[in-house]
């Protein structure tokens, strides 16, 4: 995919998103923020650790980048299945942005839907540098491969933030970018 159309496309989602064009999805209630060490985390959660921002952030973006067109209509869905790992600002503005973040386009999703190709997504933290931690707010690079049982796979990085509003609260993913 040609770099400069996947910056212009995200760069176009980013504007539409602040500048309130587009679709725009309701208000959700809040959410209860889970506690590091507490029973009731949410189930979407799973394993994941919440009190470390790797584990958050390493699902996070695996349930992103998980892609599953035979169930889900588009990238947006599969951004949506990560929702209790994610701030719930983030969450609202960040979803539009999902159909242009992988260098996937419409067509080719919607090829795997109609095709019921399976994908496969691999996510791991790289020894990239990021900024160093705070006690309520981390950064890592993570390195995505999308593997797609009928082409090659399709690699990028995604440099990812997490917050807290405070040491005892669980992480969640606050930002994410995807660096072509």
């Amino acid at each position: 995919m040609n770099k400069p159309i996947t910056t212009l496309a995200a760069s176009i989602a980013v504007i539409a998103v602040l500048s309130g064009c587009g679709t725009q999805t309701p208000a959700q209630p809040p959410r209860p923020v889970s506690q590091c060490g507490t029973a009731g985390i949410e189930p979407a959660t799973g394993e994941t650790d919440v009190c470390s921002a790797e584990s958050v952030l390493l699902t996070a973006v695996r349930t992103i980048f998980g892609y599953r067109p035979s169930e889900q209509p588009d990238q947006r869905a599969a951004f949506r299945t990560a929702r209790d790992l994610i701030d719930p600002e983030f969450a609202q503005q960040g979803e539009p942005s999902a159909l242009v973040w992988a260098p996937v386009g419409s067509d080719q999703w919607q090829q795997w839907r109609r095709d019921g190709i399976e994908i496969t997504t691999l996510v791991r933290l790289t020894r990239d540098d990021h900024p160093p931690d705070t006690p309520t707010a981390a950064a890592r690079v993570l390195s995505v491969q999308i593997r797609p049982a009928d082409q090659p796979s399709i690699g990028f990085a995604v440099y990812a933030r997490a917050h807290r509003t405070t040491t005892t609260a669980a992480w969640l993913l606050a930002a994410l970018e995807v660096i072509a």
